[in-house]
């Protein structure tokens, strides 16, 4: 169903109204051109949450301090062609000198097992919503794999995650940053995202409204 939908072509009129909308500005004179539209206005509404339902990577970003956090949007079309936004869980960033994920430092209630459960030696340093830093103490044993295979991130009260990652950097001589993005499976990041979200906005009340909680 989903393969139909990108294959619509817009009409006429509705490339019309999207043009209109682009040019619309309120000062003719002003050399800013900024696009405003309400979406709760009946003339075009329709069409417009159309066209944004069929893009491929729809987002809404929000900025509190130094939080940058980054929600996929989805919009569905229900029995009577009214329009409903779905969130799912954010990508969460700090802003600085450069973006970079936000990371959650490791404690006791997080580690990686294989696939029997049993607790590897491996310690995780932090994790992010794309990847892991994993430690190990003792200096001189310190051989990481290239690649993570056959590994799993058991999080506090919830299922065992099954990870896959490459090495992207080495922090030091006991600490090795992995990327999961890549090889690691939507369904799972998309748990880990759920589990990062939540844990965030425990220690950052701030930059969460309470529908968010």
């Amino acid at each position: 169903m989903a393969e139909d939908v990108k294959e619509l072509i817009v009409n006429d009129d509705e490339f019309k109204l999207l043009s209109e909308m682009i040019m619309d500005i309120d000062d003719p004179e002003s050399e800013k051109k900024t696009l405003e539209y309400d979406i709760t206005g009946s003339n075009g509404k329709d069409a417009l949450l159309f066209q944004l339902g069929l893009a491929d990577d729809l987002q809404l970003v929000a900025n509190y301090g130094n939080h940058h956090l980054v929600f996929p949007v989805q919009m569905q079309m229900g029995d009577f062609a009214n329009f409903r936004m779905s969130l799912k869980s954010p990508k969460i960033f700090e802003t600085g000198d450069q973006l970079r994920s936000w990371r959650l430092p490791a404690d006791k209630t997080i580690s990686l097992v294989n696939e029997q459960g049993e607790e590897l030696h491996y310690k995780i340093k932090d994790l992010s919503a794309s990847g892991i830093s994993l430690l190990i103490d003792d200096e001189e044993g310190a051989d990481f794999p290239e690649q993570l295979h056959n590994i799993y991130l058991q999080l506090p009260n919830r299922d065992r995650l099954a990870i896959s990652g490459s090495q992207i950097r080495r922090v030091d001589n006991k600490t090795v940053a992995y990327s999961l993005g890549k090889s690691t499976d939507d369904t799972v990041l998309a748990a880990l995202a759920e589990y990062l979200f939540e844990c965030h906005a425990e220690q950052h009340p701030e930059a969460h409204a309470n529908q968010f909680k």
